[in-house]
């Protein structure tokens, strides 16, 4: 249960890097980013890629933050 505490909490961390620095992510847009420790890790065009990519490098998704930086064409109603 400890590490699963501990995975939340890095999760939320980065969360929480990804809203105060999303201006800076804009650079990003239309594309998929994997965040592990408040730093991006892997940039990829689909989740299918990034995913791919991940593997790869023996990265479980699991445990990463995985966002998806849309253009600043889409809006969204919260």
């Amino acid at each position: 249960m400890e590490n699963e505490t501990q995975t939340l909490e890095i999760l939320d961390e980065d969360s929480k890097w990804v809203t105060e620095n999303y201006e800076e992510l804009r650079k990003y847009e239309g594309k998929v980013i994997a965040i592990k420790n408040k730093q991006i890790i892997d940039v990829s065009d689909t989740l299918e890629n990034i995913m791919k990519k991940l593997e790869d490098k023996k990265e479980n998704s699991a445990f990463l933050l995985i966002e998806a930086i849309p253009p600043k064409s889409v809006s969204f109603i919260l």
